[in-house]
This record gives C-alpha cells, sequence and structure tokens, in this order.
C-alpha cells in the first residue's frame, strides 16, 4: 500500500457499541471539530470520555488510524436527518465509513490531505465504491449543523469536486493504492477569492456568509463572486476587527468559517453565560438541562428547575474533566466544557 494503515482500536463503550455494519454503501467525508487536534489525540478521547459520537478513521499527515472496525458502526450522522437515507437507501451509522481529516495547528496539511484522498481511494476499491456517487460530506447530510470537511478544505483552496476528482484519479491509478506511495495533484483554487472568481468553492463562500448574517439579496449564493459578494465580505471584515479589502483570504476564510460553527451550534443549543445552582429557576435552566440531554446527562425533565436531579446531572459531566470542580455549580468553565463537547458531538 501507498500509506501504512494503523489499527488501533478504541475499547467498547458508548462510541464502539460493536455492532456490525449491515453492508458499506458509502462513505461520508467529515473534518475534525478541533483544528490542531492529532489523529492519535482524537482516537485518545473517544477512548477515555466514551462520548455516544465516533468515527472509524481519523488522518493526520503522519497517521491513517482506525480506531473502529470497518465492519463495526461509528457513531458520526445523527439518525434523524433523511438525507443519507434519500441518497442511499440507509442510515450513514448503519452503512457508511466515516473518515475524519485532521488538520490545523502543527498538521501538515499537504500530508494529511494526502493521505486522505488516498484513504477514500483505498476505501472506494476495498468496497468497490464510486467516488463520484458514493462519497457524501458531512455538510451534505446535515446542513442545519454542520460544515464539514469543506470548511477544512477551503483554508487550504480546495473545492468538493476537486477532492473527488482527486480520489478518482488515485482510484484509477489503483498500483498506488498497493505499492507506493505517491502524490496527488490536488484540485487547488487561488486564495484570495476576489471578483470575477466562480465556482463552487465560491459559492460555499456565499452561503456561508448568508449563514453568518451577511445576506445576498439580489443574486443570492450563485456561485459568481461579484460586487454584491465583495460588499458582503467588506461588511464581515468590518465587523469582526479584519483588513478590510473585499478579498477572501486565509485570515477571513478562517473568521467566517469560526463564526458560521458557532453560529450553527449556538443556534441549536444556547447556553447562559451565568452562574445556575440547585434551586434557580427559569429558561436558563431549561437551556443547561436540554443541552444535558443531548450530551446524554440526562437530568430527566425539561422542567426549568434547577433540582436534585438537573445538579447530579451537571455533577456527572463535570466529572469527566479534570479542570472542573463537580460540585453541581454551572458556570463559567463547565459553560466552556459544555460547548466543546456540543461541537464535537
Amino acid at each position: 500500500m501507498a500509506y501504512e494503515i494503523t489499527r488501533d482500536y478504541i475499547s467498547f463503550g458508548n462510541a464502539r457499541s460493536g455492532e456490525k455494519l449491515k453492508e458499506v454503501k458509502f462513505i461520508v467525508s467529515h473534518s475534525t471539530g478541533n483544528p490542531g487536534s492529532t489523529a492519535y489525540a482524537n482516537r485518545n478521547y473517544f477512548n477515555n470520555h466514551q462520548p455516544y459520537a465516533s468515527a472509524h478513521t481519523f488522518i493526520d499527515d503522519r497517521y491513517i488510524l482506525e480506531i473502529i472496525p470497518l465492519d463495526e458502526k461509528a457513531w458520526h450522522v445523527l439518525y434523524s436527518k433523511p438525507t443519507d437515507n434519500r441518497m442511499f437507501g440507509a442510515d450513514a451509522n448503519d452503512a457508511a465509513i466515516g473518515v475524519e481529516l485532521c488538520y490545523g495547528g502543527n498538521i501538515n496539511f499537504t500530508e494529511a490531505y494526502n493521505r486522505y484522498v488516498w484513504y477514500h481511494a483505498y476505501l472506494c476499491q476495498k468496497f468497490n465504491l464510486d467516488p463520484s456517487k458514493h462519497i457524501v460530506s458531512h455538510r451534505t447530510l446535515d446542513p442545519e449543523r454542520r460544515t464539514d470537511p469543506l470548511d477544512a478544505f477551503r483554508l487550504y483552496g480546495i473545492t468538493w469536486d476537486g477532492f473527488i476528482s482527486d480520489v478518482s484519479r488515485m482510484l484509477e491509478s489503483s498500483q498506488s493504492l498497493k505499492n507506493r506511495a505517491s502524490q496527488v495533484p490536488s484540485t487547488f483554487l487561488r486564495l484570495p477569492l476576489k471578483i470575477g472568481d466562480r465556482g463552487p468553492f465560491v459559492k460555499e463562500v456565499q452561503e456561508d456568509l448568508i449563514r453568518a448574517g451577511f445576506p445576498l439579496p439580489k443574486y443570492g449564493a450563485d456561485g459568481i463572486f461579484g460586487e454584491e459578494t465583495e460588499r458582503a465580505v467588506m461588511a464581515f471584515q468590518k465587523q469582526y476587527g479584519l483588513h478590510i479589502d473585499g478579498l477572501v483570504g486565509r485570515e477571513t476564510l478562517t473568521k467566517l468559517t469560526e463564526v458560521v460553527k458557532s453560529k450553527l451550534y449556538n443556534e441549536e443549543f444556547p447556553l447562559p453565560n451565568k452562574v445556575l445552582k440547585r434551586g434557580d429557576t427559569g429558561e436558563d435552566v431549561k437551556m443547561v438541562q436540554r443541552a444535558l440531554k443531548h450530551l446524554n446527562f440526562d437530568p430527566k425533565d425539561i422542567d426549568g428547575i434547577y433540582g436534585k436531579k438537573t445538579e447530579n446531572a451537571v455533577r456527572r459531566f463535570q466529572s469527566m474533566y479534570a479542570a472542573l470542580k463537580d460540585d453541581g455549580i454551572y458556570g463559567p468553565n463547565t459553560r466552556k466544557f459544555m460547548k466543546m463537547e456540543l461541537q464535537q458531538k
């Protein structure tokens, strides 16, 4: 093989049930929610914390790391999302391999991306899949909540279509899947994006500008970088203290991705920025209870009453982290770690 596959499976628990996949019908491409976190850092997180979420494989610039056997289920797409059923006739958790790209920090993106492309081609060969038909992004399956892996790709000038082309070329050169390492001739779009640029990458940026609260009322997300898009970019740059030039470069893309992710998570599970404890009541308590329930620290009732059950649920959550005092009181530090967990889930 061109690259070595490391199999270091996590122990059985919430993240690895041991249930068998019925049949591998497709691949779901993800990128990690915490940029800079390596393949082994993710493996250790899932092994030690056992959240009700997982993926089969994490890839960085050093490892293609399978943490769940490919014949077992991983929990990488919500069952309630209908798109996977519509596209493939099955839920992703029951019929797909989940593959995570690790990027950012000290990770060499080119090395990680080459392994990511190669591994997708390897899976296509192994399970007789067509890259153009049987690889789907997490964003496509869960557009209200997720942006991956396109958020990672575009930081480095890669389009989704370019990624699929890279996988297809690698698959066509099947010898590279068995005998030798090879560099992937990636399809890059030069940054910064500017007036006159067009294509799917531009459309993705436009969609996220709209999500971030910078509408494009005349043309919408049409894939053409015109004056309306430039004005929206400049308004975004002004609001977030960036250099105002109307160009979408690395800094603007990074901030846009951050804002969109934060907006998606905050809209679904807003968390109050105050101290709450036993005896408190109201909508703020309900917010905490909903988040706890989603994270599987069930407070039993979403009733807005911070009673014994909610206090115990908060305490169980706090006990996962050495940095938190498990006193059952919801405060700034507990909020910080709850937000992190919600973004991972």
